[in-house]
């Protein structure tokens, strides 16, 4: 089978974008931070289905069983899994292909050709995907994000990490690699999670994502659900700590860990690591496995973590009561918008993750083609502007 064979484009849609948003679910994303991040962005801005996968090809149904609906003894609907392209464009008018739905269970190589041919006939300059990390961190603080690149140049300005890694790939990562052999970048934002907030929906690295996805790339994303959610989550987590001694106990514990490595950095050179997202880049990996002394500070505590986990989602169950009770939140939505995505004059062709290259001079950039013929590769006039959009 080639690869394209993997997937159906629909031809009617100009789909050329910068930037493509990879979030194929079932690998580590605490908090789903990521996944709530994907749903936010499809539920909030207008999209347009671009191209499916043929799921039969790609995924196992043992392990992604259809979902039946069976109302009085009927079957009345069969949701099957999906592996879609979406077009969104954020509210600045930058269309952002999204690439979402369960991780392929066989033929990784062969998907990630297909995917890396279909990005290349849109023009796509980088490839993000978002990430949720169990960290020995606090809720209480500001939620940590880390740059993972396949471009060292991308990762600029953060301090080492310390030591080399070898983990399993989710097929996110994967993807990013066979992206980067065919000269697309690859960014991976990753948000500290508590990681006693790990298996629960975590708004919070949700809103710290995007908001270094959009300072990032220039994009303006709205968050208004988000930040609704933060809230109603900051006050059942407040609740939740006033209600058990051992939570507060813990978490008493964690804010001193956290506080004491902060000065530490800031004694350091660091003036505001939490801003600048570094704090613990040094060891990110240590804090993501709990290697960081955190456990050991508090191993000898005695805390069932697991039934913690239990009480602390018991409480988090009232957040959507919480927010009938105050109406639908903030009205206006909050959003990332920088001056470059609000200046007057012709957008200028540079890639918007990083600085330009030598030879990416900047000039005005023509308009799209009016062609809408989708992916049919071509001469050179036939291929797409790459970045280029119009304000």
């Amino acid at each position: 089978m080639h690869p394209s064979e993997l997937l159906e484009i629909d031809t009617n849609v100009n789909y050329h974008a910068p930037i493509l948003l990879c979030h194929l679910y079932g690998a580590t994303d605490a908090g789903n931070a990521g996944g709530l991040a994907v749903e936010q962005l499809l539920a909030s801005l207008p999209s347009q289905r671009v191209a499916t996968f043929d799921t039969d090809m790609l995924i196992d149904y043992r392990s992604h069983r259809p979902i039946l609906t069976v109302e009085n003894w009927t079957v009345v609907d069969m949701e099957t899994p999906e592996i879609a392209l979406d077009l969104v464009h954020d509210d600045a008018g930058l269309p952002i292909l999204i690439l979402h739905g369960p991780e392929p269970d066989t033929k990784w190589q062969r998907f990630s050709h297909a995917v890396a041919d279909f990005a290349q006939a849109a023009g796509v300059e980088v490839c993000v995907s978002l990430k949720g990390m169990p960290a020995t961190i606090p809720h209480t603080r500001p939620t940590l994000v880390h740059v993972q690149s396949t471009d060292r140049e991308l990762t600029q300005g953060q301090t080492d990490m310390g030591e080399d890694l070898r983990l399993p790939a989710s097929a996110n990562t994967f993807l990013h690699f066979w992206l980067a052999s065919q000269g697309i970048d690859g960014i991976t934002f990753l948000a500290a999670v508590p990681f006693y907030m790990s298996g629960m929906d975590y708004p919070q690295a949700t809103l710290a994502l995007l908001n270094r996805m959009g300072s990032t790339l220039e994009l303006s994303l709205p968050m208004g659900n988000i930040v609704a959610g933060t809230q109603a989550m900051d006050r059942s987590l407040e609740e939740s700590v006033e209600n058990n001694e051992e939570l507060a106990t813990l978490v008493e514990g964690l804010e001193q860990h956290f506080d004491e490595r902060i000065e530490a950095l800031k004694s350091a050179g660091n003036a505001d690591p939490t801003q600048s997202g570094e704090s613990f880049a040094r060891d990110f990996a240590q804090i993501a496995r709990g290697e960081d002394g955190a456990s050991a500070k508090f191993g000898d505590t005695n805390i069932d973590t697991d039934a913690l986990a239990a009480t602390i989602e018991r409480y988090l169950a009232r957040a959507e009561d919480i927010l009938d009770e105050d109406g639908e939140g903030p009205s206006g939505q909050t959003v990332v918008r920088p001056d470059a995505a609000n200046s007057a004059g012709p957008a200028k062709h540079r890639a918007r993750h990083r600085k330009p290259r030598p030879w990416e001079v900047a000039e005005q950039a023509p308009q799209l083609p009016d062609n809408r013929d989708g992916a049919s590769g071509g001469e050179d006039e036939d291929k797409p502007n790459h970045g280029q959009t119009q304000p």
